[in-house]
């Protein structure tokens, strides 16, 4: 199987493009999920939420293919402590310019908050670090 995906798919990725090369075969299965309207979920029974954040959205969270795709923090099990995290790095984000370079340590401090909430909600979800790109 290993020579079909380029790698074991059991193994977490490890680097941005390792991410990329992971959200290429999940998106093509959840594609073919949402066309036969099928439950939106990994072979595993866990759903993908995409973390990245976009002008003018509150909280970075998302569930592509999924009829309500920008999803708030109400929408997933997080704690409080986290949530306030999450909206305060989306914050920090959203009060740059667009031309503005990504503030200093505002990706070392994602990776922080994706290890915490793929923790939280690792029993339903995988959490993709959609933030970094390769």
């Amino acid at each position: 199987m290993i020579w079909l995906v380029g790698g074991d798919y059991n193994s977490p990725p490890h680097s941005p493009r390792e991410w990329q090369m992971r959200a290429e075969m999940q998106d093509r299965l959840l594609a073919h999920r949402s066309r036969r309207r099928l439950p939106l979920t990994l072979p595993d029974g866990r759903r993908v939420i995409r973390l990245f954040p976009d002008w003018g959205r509150e909280w970075p969270f998302w569930e592509s293919f999924s009829e309500e795709y920008a999803l708030d923090a109400d929408d997933l099990p997080l704690s409080n402590d986290l949530i306030g995290d999450l909206y305060a790095w989306n914050a920090a984000w959203q009060a740059r310019a667009e031309t503005d370079p990504v503030p200093d340590g505002w990706i070392d401090h994602g990776r922080h908050l994706h290890a915490r909430m793929q923790a939280e909600l690792d029993a339903i979800a995988e959490v993709r670090p959609d933030f970094e790109s390769p």
